[in-house]
């Protein structure tokens, strides 16, 4: 099998070269000068773990080493790379060690899918471990190639995003969005503050709204988990997330889905009296009070210790489904709370309801559904400030058939399959590529209990996205696509990730089924659904 031929996603010049190619032998080592320690750790881990090789790092390389390489003056962009394969060794350059963290994940698809293996043992009779000559140059198309996983709904604990993290980083995803509030859960913990003159008690939003999730009689089990994570948990996954490249973005949703809050918090109540926990999955029937004091203070406390505890650059404020606020209360909370995320130094992210608002320069739009024509109109021409997200071909949490166990269905068209998800493009509708920032998929959780079920609903559609945000319109094509999903069915199966089976792609492994196949479900708590 020609690797150099299978890449996902599609770089943007591969030439195979005429020499021979490089085989990596037990006596390999990987050099790097020190500001490239952390990629060649990262490489060395992979590679060690299924060749058994000892790989050490060293400084200087030598003909057979992988050399990796930083150089200032290199061109293309803070995330692109040079990768060159030849007999007497393999050379990845990049500006940044984000450039070569991306480069690393091309290199590793061009080994044979058995460096997938987590065991060196399964791998005895592997033959020898050798990686096509080829000379690549990439860069992504969109700076921004997000995933999004509602952990509101149902409560996904620290190794389980970190799990999804070691997933989608594979594909060059760098945005992991966490939707942290909605009105069945609040997962994030926000201490006591030394000034709060209304006297708001804010560890019952995790005292009561993280003991909260969504119930669906079609999920199994029906009601989803809950839990909350501490502000030294956020720390710690947003560091895991940063040695992989990936920034995290988190939203606190206002001024609707804040039903967790009004029960937490009754000072948040025109009545004073605080609601009851919800469990039901509708949308758009709560909402904060734009005549309180307490709604703005609380608003500000939790933003700006979001913000404060946030390493990076964007705040998510929500602003979607807020169906029973007046229109013109809807205008002053969310301008004023944009105002609010703004005073944390973050930029300001909001779903595209709220840009009807009066926004600081520089905020996001995230286009999710309804006019697009007014969004280009408002969006900046000069700098990227739209985050592509339409229902109908992002949303990971759709079915993908009326047959589906797990999904919803409330998104008009379909199927929803992974080429429902790659034939399009998001400079549509009058945007350009330089008014996008990038490429969001969201998954919600209303019906997801597990990871499994999880992975089963992102993949193959989520790395469909990945090749939309990554590769560029004119080198994409959805037949040759199709042939390179397919051949990396093995890679995940290897990896243990649950896919969907995609009848019309012609798998080099069949897909774990995370409904039927024994062991699909990491715990026994969670069940399993015939199919």
């Amino acid at each position: 099998m020609n690797t150099t031929d299978h890449l996902i996603p599609r770089p943007s010049h591969v030439a195979p070269q005429d020499g021979p190619a490089f085989t990596l032998s037990p006596g390999a080592r990987i050099a790097a000068g020190h500001a490239a320690a952390q990629p060649a750790e990262q490489l060395a881990a992979l590679l060690r773990t299924a060749t058994g090789f000892a790989l050490p790092l060293v400084e200087e390389h030598r003909p057979g080493d992988i050399a990796l390489e930083l150089v200032d003056s290199f061109d293309g962009g803070r995330e692109a790379y040079t990768l060159t394969v030849a007999e007497d060794g393999i050379r990845l350059t990049a500006s940044t060690p984000a450039g070569l963290f991306n480069g690393l994940q091309t290199l590793r698809q061009l080994f044979p899918a058995a460096i997938e293996e987590t065991d060196a043992a399964q791998n005895l009779d592997a033959g020898t471990w050798v990686v096509p000559a080829v000379e690549i140059l990439d860069a992504p198309r969109f700076a921004y190639r997000g995933l999004m996983l509602d952990v509101a709904r149902n409560f996904l604990t620290v190794e389980e995003v970190k799990e999804q993290i070691d997933v989608m980083t594979q594909f060059k995803f760098n945005a992991l969005h966490l939707h942290l509030t909605d009105d069945q859960g609040w997962r994030i913990e926000i201490r006591q503050p030394e000034e709060n003159p209304s006297g708001l008690d804010y560890s019952k939003l995790t005292d009561v709204g993280g003991q909260g999730a969504v119930e669906v009689a079609t999920a199994v089990p029906p009601r989803g988990k809950s839990g909350f994570y501490t502000q030294q948990d956020f720390k710690e996954l947003q560091a895991y997330a940063a040695v992989r490249n990936v920034v995290v973005i988190p939203e606190i949703d206002l001024p609707g889905h804040v039903n967790a809050a009004l029960a937490a918090i009754p000072q948040l109540n025109p009545d004073g009296v605080a609601k009851d926990m919800s469990t039901t999955a509708d949308v758009g029937w709560s909402t904060l009070d734009a005549s309180l004091p307490a709604t703005y203070e609380f608003v500000a406390e939790v933003l700006g210790q979001l913000a404060a505890i946030t390493v990076g650059p964007y705040l998510h404020i929500g602003g979607d489904e807020a169906l029973v606020t007046g229109h013109r209360n809807y205008l002053d909370m969310m301008q004023e709370f944009a105002r609010l995320a703004s005073l944390t130094g973050k930029t300001v992210v909001g779903w595209n309801e709220f840009a009807e608002a009066e926004l600081p320069n520089g905020a996001v739009i995230q286009y999710w559904f309804g006019d697009l024509e007014a969004i280009v109109q408002q969006a900046d021409t000069s700098t990227p400030t739209v985050i592509m997200s339409p229902a109908a071909n992002t949303y990971l949490d759709q079915k993908y058939s009326p047959e589906s166990p797990v999904g919803l269905e409330w998104v008009k068209g379909g199927p929803f399959t992974w080429a429902e998800y790659y034939n399009w493009d998001p400079a549509q509708g009058g945007l350009t590529d330089k008014q996008i920032l990038g490429v969001e998929g969201p998954l919600w959780t209303e019906t997801v209990r597990n990871n499994q079920q999880a992975q089963w609903l992102l993949y193959p559609r989520a790395i469909s996205l990945a090749e939309v945000a990554w590769t560029g319109q004119e080198l994409r094509n959805a037949g040759d696509f199709r042939r390179r999903l397919g051949a990396f069915g093995e890679r995940l199966t290897k990896q243990g990730v649950v896919f969907q089976e995609a009848p019309d792609v012609e798998w080099s492994a069949p897909p774990l089924n995370p409904f039927t196949d024994a062991g699909a479900s990491a715990s026994p708590e969670y069940g399993t659904i015939e199919a």
